[in-house]
Parts: structure tokens; sequence; C-alpha cells
């Protein structure tokens, strides 16, 4: 009976287990990362504007932007649609990409943010340098 209640132990654990490797024919996470941020992009540049002109279609200019970030990855809408089910389908997977697009954005809308600095022996020279300049 324990041999029995061990091999579907052993059974259910290697069932529970998920490959994490991507199939051949979707998108791999890096440049779907990428794809990703271009057509957010797009739609924030769609919605800042494009739909401030009245003259444009935003579906339209939303079609002719999508397309071209398609062709500028060398994918087409099909894959894209593809590689989309198949990492909602894995929300472990789809969780890494969201998250470095979360850290992608969040870059983007700081890019000016200083870095701290670090008191090296070539800049406390150059800031006693300047005391001592400015000392009447």
């Amino acid at each position: 009976m324990r041999f029995f209640l061990l091999i579907i132990l052993i059974i259910s654990n290697f069932g529970c287990i998920r490959d994490n490797k991507v199939p051949k024919d979707v998108i791999p996470q890096n440049q779907m990362r990428k794809i990703m941020w271009d057509l957010m992009r797009a739609d924030a540049y769609v919605t800042d504007f494009i739909m401030k002109d009245s003259t444009c279609d935003k579906k339209v200019e939303s079609i002719k932007l999508y397309e071209k970030i398609f062709s500028i990855h060398s994918t087409t809408r099909e894959t894209f649609k593809k590689s989309l089910a198949f990492y909602q389908s894995r929300p472990d997977l789809l969780k890494v990409i969201n998250d470095s697009l979360r850290i992608d954005e969040k870059k983007s809308q700081n890019p000016d943010e200083k870095k701290p600095q670090i008191d090296t022996p070539l800049r406390k020279m150059r800031l006693n340098k300047k005391l001592i300049e400015k000392k009447p």
C-alpha cells in the first residue's frame, strides 16, 4: 500500500511541474516585451495626439502604427496574437513580461532622475579646490 501511495505521489509531483520552455512558433519573452512596449507607446501616441486631431480616425491610425511596429520587429499580427494567447495561458511567463514593462515605464517617466553621486577622491579634490578659490 505504501509503495502504491509513493508512486501516486511521485506521478502527481511530476504532473504539476511546468516546463518554462517557449515553443518555437511563439515569440520569445524578451522580443515579446519589446513589441508590447512599442504597442503601449503607440497607444499613448494615438491617445495623446491623434485623438485631438478631428480629421484622423483613431482606429485607422492605430492599425497603421501596429502594422509598422510588427514590420519593425519582423513579425505578423497573427504570430503576435498566437504568442499573446500562449503567454496568457501561462501566467507565470506573462508576469515576467508585465513586470519588465512596468520597470521600463518607470524608467521612461523619470529619465532625468539623478543617480546618487559617489564621493571619489577626485571629486573631493575638486570640491576642496572650489572651496579654497571661493575664500576671500
